[in-house]
């Protein structure tokens, strides 16, 4: 199959569930589509997220043994929606302990940085939650964050860091 003729035009939403279920049923097609997520310039590569983000939404676990070349090729992404779809993606997923310290790394990179959306925060601030209960040393770390980047930020930023801020002083 020819993933990037068919994502060189926007995909309906028809076309998104049939190329979903191509890559649910091919674990080679789960592994092209990515090469063209981390290898293509936009608008391809972000569809190509968008397609591996749908497709392990619908089989969850689809993207597990891939989640540590995910992490490993983040610091190069130039495309937002590439990164916003990875990170949607990873934050699914327990990340293996030698990736851990590089994502967290970039997480709060995304966070305090004026370059990325808001849906890239939100994805990274679930990330470095998900990490906060294995270590909860980075819980002052990351409300700190959460609080100094609210007045910068949007009315989303503020309402999904609030929502953590509560889960953590819980624990």
């Amino acid at each position: 199959m020819d993933f990037r003729s068919l994502l060189t035009d926007f995909p309906s939403g028809v076309e998104k569930d049939l190329l979903i279920g191509e890559v649910i049923k091919s674990e080679s097609n789960f592994n092209t589509l990515l090469q063209l997520a981390l290898h293509e310039k936009d608008p391809v590569a972000w569809r190509a997220c968008w397609i591996l983000d749908g497709s392990d939404e619908k089989k969850p676990g689809l993207a597990h043994r891939y989640v540590g070349k995910i992490v490993r090729a983040l610091p190069e992404l130039e495309s937002k929606g590439t990164l916003r779809s990875l990170l949607r993606l990873l934050s699914r997923y327990d990340i293996p302990e030698e990736e851990q310290g590089l994502l967290i790394d970039l997480c709060f990179s995304y966070l305090v940085s004026e370059l990325y959306p808001v849906a890239v925060k939100a994805h990274a601030m679930q990330i470095i939650y998900h990490h906060v209960l294995l270590y909860p040393e980075l819980k002052d770390e990351l409300i700190a964050v959460i609080e100094d980047q609210a007045d910068n930020n949007s009315v989303g930023f503020k309402a999904r860091g609030n929502i953590l801020i509560k889960q953590m002083e819980k624990l």
